[in-house]
Formats: C-alpha cells, sequence, structure tokens
C-alpha cells in the first residue's frame, strides 16, 4: 500500500493529470485514500493546542469522517453539472488532494494554504475522474466550499457573540 502511495502522491501534487483516473479506478486506492487523508490530519494537527494523543485520534479519525462526508457532497454537486464518476471514484482522487492538509502543521497560514491547494488538486481530479469540463470541475468543488467557509465563519461569528453576551451578562 505504502508503496502506492509513495509513487502516487508526487503525481497528484504535481497535478499530473492521469493520476487522478488511474486512482479513481483502482479499487485498492480506497484505503490508500483513506491513509493519505488520515496521516495529513495527523501531521496537521501536530502543533494544535490541546492534549498530542487527542489531535493525533482526531487526525486518525475525523478526517476519514470528514472525507467520506464531503465526498458525497462533491458527487452529489457534481452530478448536477454531469458528473460520471461513482462515490467510490470521486473518494479515492479526493483522499489523496487531502495530502495538502499536512501544511496545517505551520499554524494560520498552513491550513489556508492547504485548503487552497487542496481545492486546486480536486478541482483537476473532478475533471478528469467525473469526465466534465474544469468549468463544471470548479463549480462542483468550489460551491460547497465557499458555502462551507461562509458557514464556519458565520457560527464562529455567532458563537463569539453568544459567548461575549454571556460573559457580559455575568459582570451584571
Amino acid at each position: 500500500m505504502f508503496e502506492a502511495i509513495a509513487a502516487r502522491l508526487p503525481r497528484v501534487l504535481k497535478l499530473d493529470d492521469p493520476v487522478f483516473g488511474e486512482i479513481g479506478n483502482d479499487e485498492r486506492a480506497t484505503t490508500q485514500a483513506i491513509a493519505v487523508t488520515a496521516l495529513a490530519g495527523v501531521i496537521g494537527s501536530l502543533t494544535s493546542e490541546g492534549n498530542l494523543l487527542t489531535n493525533i485520534l482526531f487526525g486518525i479519525i475525523l478526517f476519514p469522517i470528514f472525507l467520506f462526508i464531503w465526498t458525497g457532497i462533491v458527487y452529489l454537486v457534481g452530478k448536477m453539472f454531469g458528473g460520471q464518476a461513482t462515490y467510490s471514484q470521486l473518494l479515492r482522487p479526493i483522499g489523496y488532494a487531502g495530502a495538502p492538509f499536512a501544511l496545517s502543521i505551520v499554524p494560520v497560514i498552513g491550513w489556508l494554504a492547504g485548503l487552497v491547494y487542496s481545492a486546486i488538486i480536486q478541482i483537476r481530479a473532478v475533471t478528469q475522474v467525473n469526465q466534465v469540463s474544469q468549468g463544471a470541475a470548479m463549480a462542483t468543488v468550489l460551491i460547497p466550499m465557499v458555502i462551507f467557509v461562509v458557514g464556519f465563519f458565520i457560527l464562529a461569528v455567532l458563537a463569539s457573540i453568544a459567548l461575549f453576551a454571556g460573559l457580559s451578562s455575568i459582570g451584571s
């Protein structure tokens, strides 16, 4: 398994278009994709605050869960744009596209760089595996990504407002 990851991951990171079809059509690559996602999650969370073991478990468990959910979203949006791939065919290259999240080991800017690089890889992967235009692939990846980021931002703002409102009522 690790030999296949070592052979494919540099090609994914270099945006070598044929590799996305290879990964998408290789049923053995499902485990590889999950491993790449989990490893990137573990590496990216090493500098996070909190318990090291908790951070490692977060990477191993939550990143793959998010991979399955995110792939489902991309799959459904992709179908609206004429996508041809199955869920599994998308899961594999999208899992590999999670590798840049290892950059999250660099505080703040690493997460953003990982998100942008992952989006670029996902767009190339969706173009190849879903057999759609680059514009359709961009819409397939970026529409849910923007909704997710904006939604996360809104929740963070609302949580901050609630926290500050709660703290100000304590002093009253």
